[in-house]
């Protein structure tokens, strides 16, 4: 019985000095933990900066001749290079002087036409497109306007 006892003891003092070791507020790894001024310090508050993801721009453009013939692009990497592409489908679809109506990037875009006007439109989603044409359309004279074409150019996540 007293070995008993003594085995408890030795154990106990033994498990003792392990976490009085782990934890001892002289060594320096306490320090290290434990002081504001160190850069292991963590008083558990610490938020870690989560990446944001990156996107690239898209671009769309419109071209027309003037006299019903257009070019639309969608989803281009530059603005020079859909304004190009919208053109080149313009001259494609037998226009003569075409020429840029409306640039635009991560949106959507309609072009509107009616019997007296025709107009062009670009916003967030092609329902707001939509409904500004509408109004230009109006605006110039034109109640009954439709949607001719339409088209989004959104962001592309690159990360």
């Amino acid at each position: 019985m007293k070995f008993n006892i003594r085995l408890l003891a030795g154990l106990l003092l033994m498990l003792s000095t392990i976490t009085t070791a782990q934890e001892n507020p002289n060594s320096a790894e306490f320090h290290a933990r434990h002081n504001t001024n160190s850069p292991y310090y963590n008083d558990g508050a610490q938020q870690y900066a989560v990446p944001q993801p990156v996107w690239a721009d898209r671009w769309g453009a419109i071209a027309s001749d003037g006299n019903g013939t257009y070019g639309f692009v969608t989803d281009m990497r530059s603005k020079r290079r859909a304004e190009k592409a919208a053109i080149e489908d313009c001259k494609k679809d037998g226009g003569g002087a075409c020429s840029v109506r409306l640039a635009f990037f991560n949106q959507c875009a309609v072009v509107m036409a009616g019997s007296k006007a025709a107009a062009t439109a670009s916003a967030a989603t092609k329902e707001e497109a939509v409904e500004l044409g509408k109004k230009t359309c109006r605006e110039n004279g034109d109640n009954a306007c439709s949607v001719y074409w339409s088209g989004c150019s959104t962001a592309v996540r690159v990360n």
